[in-house]
């Protein structure tokens, strides 16, 4: 099977920011601005960059325990975007040294970063387009920012609520019952109404509600939607009450990634201070498309790349972000936060936390 790739350039673990001209020449007389994709190294780290000019791909090397990697290791964390404010560099990168340091990739050319007045996180996403046409049908984005494909709604699919034991029941007729204040409602029952209570809940904190659509009751009890391709015969409308995948304030479509027989799209959703973003991946292949529960920890700060160590046949897609707390926590539960690495797998069509990682 051949190796996916992402349909954008892609680099070691898709791990670029935006691009930034930089010469891979030897002194830099001034102080510059730059930005880049942290891997951290035993004595040495470096942020990756490539060349918007020539696609090259620069290593923009540092020593961590100089004052340039103290400050960008104190405010940027592995994998995720950074940007470093009035870096100086070096007359000259150790090129060989750096070369045996066992990082991702070889670069064309190394810079060696010797201070740094400022570093900060940034996202490291390869798109942000509202219209994708895949080798499965065409997927776009209202203004209202409804997701459709193929000019049709895509419905949402919400995380399924725990599972309760089966409960019995018994195949003879009941006789009717005298009529009574109230029928007894079941541990089941309230469990499940907690659950679709829970849901709103989250709903609302989007600005959002259940959207009715067409006419009629949907079945509580079937599967996760689908929305199918059909070139002859056009899907049936959909009926019942559902949620349409929708964004709050804005929905984008942040990447995309051909594999054997499918494309996977990531869909950032974003909202406000309290969350600012959460994301869901949509699977499409020629019976239709399908939507992943969102998923994340409020930071709009992530990447996106295929998981290579992995023995599972199938790639894997592994989304990393920083951690979040929103304004009504203290300052120091915020940046708690904001140091902790979260990564989500999307795995045979399911999310998976791999929970998080302290730099």
């Amino acid at each position: 099977m051949s190796i996916p790739k992402p349909l954008k350039p892609a680099l070691p673990s898709a791990l670029l920011g935006a691009a930034l001209a930089l010469s891979t020449g030897t002194a830099s007389a001034q102080a510059d601005n730059l930005e880049g994709a942290l891997e951290r190294g035993a004595t040495h780290s470096v942020l990756w960059f490539a060349s918007p000019e020539t696609g090259d791909l620069i290593g923009q090397a540092f020593a961590n325990d100089s004052q340039a990697g103290q400050t960008i290791l104190a405010r940027c964390l592995p994998d995720l975007g950074c940007a470093v404010e009035a870096a100086r560099f070096a007359d000259e990168a150790p090129q060989e040294e750096l070369e045996r340091m066992g990082f991702s990739a070889q670069p064309s050319g190394w810079t060696l970063i010797t201070h740094a007045r400022d570093a900060y996180m940034l996202t490291n996403l390869p798109l942000q387009e509202r219209e994708l046409q895949t080798r499965h049908g065409r997927l776009s984005i209202t203004d209202d920012h409804r997701l459709l494909f193929n000019d049709r709604a895509v419905l949402d699919s919400p995380p399924a609520p725990p599972e309760a034991p089966a409960v019995a029941q018994s195949s003879a007729a009941t006789p009717a019952a005298a009529p009574s204040p109230a029928p007894a409602v079941s541990w089941t029952q309230r469990l499940s109404a907690w659950w679709q209570g829970l849901w709103g809940r989250l709903l609302a904190l989007f600005g959002r509600a259940p959207v009715t659509v067409g006419t009629g009751t949907a079945d509580a009890t079937a599967a996760a939607p689908v929305t199918p391709i059909s070139a002859a015969t056009p899907a049936p409308a959909a009926q019942g009450t559902a949620d349409l995948v929708q964004g709050n304030s804005r929905l984008d479509i942040v990447a995309h990634f051909e594999l054997e027989g499918q494309d996977i799209v990531l869909l950032q959703d974003t909202g406000g201070t309290a969350c600012p973003a959460l994301f869901r991946f949509a699977t499409l292949t020629s019976q239709g498309i399908a939507v992943t529960p969102e998923f994340g920890t409020c930071s709009d700060i992530a990447t996106v790349a295929m998981n290579s160590v992995t023995l599972d046949p199938v790639p894997e897609l592994l989304v990393s972000m920083a951690g979040y707390r929103g304004p009504f926590e203290s300052e120091q539960e915020q940046q708690r936060a904001y140091r902790q690495l979260h990564r989500f797998t999307l795995r045979q069509g399911v999310i998976h936390e791999q929970g998080y990682q302290k730099p």
